[in-house]
């Protein structure tokens, strides 16, 4: 049979959904194997007013199971009379068995009395309602409260609980509610209950959804329901709706029939600025923007109200009245913004903290120029110092402005709009996308300008939270450094910027006043590799070929990636992948002796072995040349690597032939030099191929 537990409550916060429903269907599991009740599935689903498990195919008991239990020393087991002793007698009482039945098991501590008792399952439905009440009082939520008199702290109080198995009622009482088989319609529609005859998944489904006021208990459902939605409102006014994913899924949090209702609001609010618009309708009532085909924002709005209305203009209105009000208060901020202007906000970050022992946001601004115009001379931009040193130094002020005070995502993004209306659109985008990318995979800054700027602010980041010991450990991330820096390697691989992260770093922490204390500086290398890593496997390469790089540090990351994927390339290729082995070697055979140079002896050879590897040697060098310097292409790599390749003949002669720790000291160094060169060919120029 099936069982099925609606838990209905108060109206959850969206956020708390998701995570309650997941903890509802490992939960569930769990307390299943644990009381050893077979089944075929578990479900989880729901609404902000009723949490819901459904499990498939219940066994009708639990299993049985035998199990040791150890009992007293064996030397109790009889007396000397072969007779059990009291001891013995009474371990085999207390578990339900003869004492014929005792065995004697060997352990650590000697020999043990044991009884094998076998349990025989229960019946599910005498389990159930340990198991339900245990689910129900098993939930958390990211905030709970004492709701009435139990004292179960929850994230809503319970209103009622379902609990089926087959078509008959599981009883259990939690926080003073007791199991039935009602559920209730729509809050907005009464109190009537709706009666839930059997725990079958799609008879439940069918009769929420069936209701004069539907319930949509399947988040899926619900969410291709709101998409239609509002969709097909936009649609009637001939636009399309901002169909926003975050709010897509917030809303299917809030709704349990959601309802699209269109309106307009007055048209002076277009003259906000987009984002700041579709942020206060997106993020502060939940509503969605109306856009033309070219993407412009129309006067126009959609919310959504959950259940169907018969008086939906008087909905609307309301709608509206709130829209109105929180579009004005925009328009309040902005107006005064721009009576301010992006001078004061940035005299402003005098008095605004940006780590503690690293002074303020006005000197972050500062450094971020000073390392931004530094970055223009390095990379052969000079024509951008103005833009750049103007955008750089300004980047931050906005985050004294009103706007941004009261948004804090429209951070960046509204630095530009003032720049803009200041006369500075040439600085104005590098200003509107200086966070960017905003995840790990999102748009990147486009113009080289913007590229800089950014890249400058959260190098400066990065360095001065290490500076002083903030450094991400485990999950913490406060600063989101993890994303700064994974924001950082993408700029200068995808920006094809040609410095290297070490300059970078040794810039940046400069430009920090003398005495600034340095708790971790150190890890930060380390930490960016691991971002560039994950950069570099999204991109298709192979996390080895980049830990075979070995001045990855000191390299730009264009190079860097160039020869990750000279090494990726060569790595499967017969002659190199047989090198590997002799490479090794090679390696573990120096790591051994001492003092040994580069300095071959002709004179000193004894075998045709040791002179074809001396001769590989001096072709390579003259194929090669200072090219293992100057390469930057993976073409170039991919030359080199190939040339090493020509190492794996005479080496594996070599080994076959040469016994490299004879007697004689002056052939036992002369082999080990020779190795030696071979050594830093493999390991010491380009790459370290024995780690690939």
């Amino acid at each position: 049979m099936n069982a099925l537990l609606e838990i209905g409550v108060e109206h959850l916060p969206a956020r708390f959904m998701a995570p309650a429903l997941k903890q509802l269907e490992t939960l569930t599991a769990q307390l299943l194997d644990e009381k050893r009740i077979a089944y075929k599935s578990v479900e989880s689903f729901g609404t902000y007013r009723r949490l819901v498990v459904y499990i498939e195919d219940l066994a009708e008991k639990s299993a049985d199971v035998q199990k040791e239990v150890k009992g007293p020393p064996a030397k109790l087991l009889k007396d000397a009379n072969g007779h059990f002793t009291p001891q013995s007698a009474g371990f085999a009482q207390k578990n339900g068995i003869a004492p014929e039945k005792l065995t004697v098991v060997e352990t650590e501590k000697g020999p043990f009395i044991y009884a094998v008792v076998k349990i025989k399952g229960e019946k599910t439905a005498k389990l159930l309602p340990e198991i339900f009440t245990r689910i129900v009082t098993g939930l958390e939520f990211a905030k709970n409260m004492v709701w009435e008199e139990s004292g179960l702290r929850y994230g809503r109080p319970i209103r009622s609980l379902i609990g089926l198995y087959g078509s008959k009622v599981v009883k259990f009482t939690v926080a003073g509610v007791t199991s039935n088989r009602n559920t209730y319609p729509l809050s907005s529609f009464g109190r009537k209950p709706i009666k839930v005859e059997k725990a079958d998944k799609a008879y439940y489904v069918d009769l929420l959804r069936s209701q004069p006021q539907p319930i949509l208990v399947l988040p899926q459902e619900r969410k291709e329901a709101l998409i239609k939605t509002v969709s097909n409102e936009a649609k009637v006014r001939g636009y399309q709706a901002d169909l926003d994913p975050e709010l897509i899924e917030e809303t299917v949090w809030f709704t349990e029939h959601p309802v699209a209702v269109g309106g307009d609001f007055e048209i002076k609010f277009l003259t906000l600025p987009k984002e700041l618009v579709t942020t206060v309708l997106k993020k502060q009532i939940k509503m969605f923007p109306v856009l033309n085909d070219k993407g412009e924002l129309q006067p126009y709005f959609i919310a959504v109200r959950d259940g169907i209305s018969v008086n939906q203009n008087e909905v609307r209105d309301g709608f509206k009245k709130v829209m109105s009000a929180r579009l004005s208060d925009a328009v309040f901020f902005f107006e005064n913004d721009k009576k301010d202007g992006l001078e004061t906000f940035k005299e402003k970050l005098k008095n605004v903290q940006f780590l503690e022992g690293l002074g303020s946001m006005y000197e972050k601004s500062a450094r971020t120029e000073k390392l931004a115009d530094w970055l223009c001379d390095k990379l052969g931009q000079s024509s951008l110092r103005d833009t750049v040193d103007y955008a750089a130094s300004h980047a931050y002020a906005d985050l004294a402005s009103h706007v941004v005070y009261e948004f804090p995502e429209l951070q960046g993004y509204m630095g530009g709009q003032y720049a803009a209306l200041e006369g500075r659109q040439d600085a104005a985008k590098a200003m509107e996308e200086f966070y960017y990318p905003l995840t790990s995979s999102s748009q990147l800054p486009e113009t080289k300008d913007a590229c800089i700027v950014s890249l400058s602010g959260k190098i400066d980041t990065l360095v001065g939270n290490f500076l002083i010991g903030q450094i991400p450990t485990g999950s913490e991330d406060p600063f989101a450094l993890r994303r700064q820096a994974f924001g950082a390697v993408r700029i200068l691989l995808e920006g094809k910027m040609n410095v290297s992260l070490k300059e970078l770093v040794e810039k940046s922490a400069s430009l920090y006043p003398a005495g600034t204390p340095d708790k971790g500086l150190k890890e930060l290398p380390g930490f960016l590799y691991q971002r560039l890593s994950l950069v570099l496997e999204q991109r298709g390469h192979t996390p080895a070929a980049l830990n075979a790089v070995i001045n990855w540090y000191e390299m730009p990351l264009t190079q860097v990636e160039a020869l990750v994927s000279a090494l990726d390339t060569v790595k499967t290729g017969e002659d190199f992948a047989q090198l590997l082995e002799p490479a090794k070697r090679v390696c573990n055979l120096l790591k051994k002796a001492d003092n040994v140079t580069e300095t071959v002896d002709e004179k000193l050879f004894e075998l045709p072995a040791e002179k074809a590897l001396y001769d590989k040697i001096h072709e390579v060098d003259g194929q090669l040349g200072c090219a293992v310097h100057t390469a930057c292409t993976q073409e170039e790599y991919l030359r080199i690597l190939k040339t090493y390749g020509a190492f794996r003949e005479p080496l594996e002669m070599f080994f076959k032939d040469v016994m490299v720790n004879v007697p004689d000291a002056a052939v036992r160094q002369n082999r080990l030099a020779l190795l030696a060169r071979v050594r830093r060919y493999l390991t010491q120029t380009v790459a370290d191929i024995t780690k690939l």
